[in-house]
């Protein structure tokens, strides 16, 4: 037999776990403006009044004055720390979220994320991780060679790849050709993109390596 802890209701939650709506910071700042207000304002309102020939009159408008100027004042640097602290999504891009896309092809939807992914595109077609998801689910989803390779291709054509992400997109495409489909001619291309634009990494060597391997067979069958 195993021991459920005990569930609390909606309305319990509610009535012991509710929250205020209330703006505490715009509160206090209001709360500060008054008080220097009247701190200031009245002997200056009352003295101003006096001159004038109007004490009451300036006793009411002083501290309204001043109120008014210290919220004013209060706002703009609220305005500024916000531009300083929490600057707009142009200069740190959103990372752009595929869950929802993600959870159809986990469930074998593969129509649906693949139009998901390209919806995407649509709006930003240099996200290059949106090429390359929809090709590995034609490559090992719905088990459609060409048109994986025909996404992967779009991917390091169109998309905004950055170097990195490049290097390992044209291996992957090029051991997808050798050894799955058995098909090395057709990835002597991104090999030797690889092997010359590339030559001090680890993957331009390897691509190095199969594209004269590749050739010698070539050779042979020749």
């Amino acid at each position: 037999m195993t021991l459920e802890p005990s569930r609390r209701t909606f309305k319990e939650a509610r009535k012991h776990n509710r929250v205020k709506d209330v703006d505490a910071v715009g509160r206090v700042r209001k709360l500060k403006a008054l008080g220097f207000a009247l701190y200031g304002g009245v002997p200056l309102g009352l003295a101003a009044g006096s001159m004038m020939g109007h004490p009451l009159l300036g006793l009411l408008l002083g501290p309204a004055i001043i109120w008014t100027f210290a919220m004013v004042v209060a706002a703009i640097a609220g305005r500024g720390a916000g531009v300083l602290y929490m600057p707009s999504g142009s200069s740190t891009p959103r990372r752009r979220e595929f869950s929802a896309a993600e959870a159809q092809a986990v469930r074998g939807e593969y129509e649906g994320a693949i139009l998901a992914y390209q919806a995407v595109i649509q709006e930003v077609p240099g996200d290059g991780e949106a090429y390359l998801r929809i090709a590995r689910i034609y490559r090992d989803g719905t088990k459609e060679p060409e048109k994986a390779l025909r996404w992967f291709r779009r991917a390091v054509e169109e998309a905004q790849l950055p170097t990195n992400l490049e290097i390992l997109t044209r291996r992957e495409m090029a051991e997808y050709l050798i050894h799955n489909l058995q098909e090395p001619k057709r990835a002597a291309p991104d090999l030797a993109r690889l092997a010359e634009a590339y030559p001090d990494t680890r993957d331009g060597q390897w691509a190095k390596e199969e594209l004269a391997r590749i050739k010698e067979e070539m050779a042979r069958e020749d």
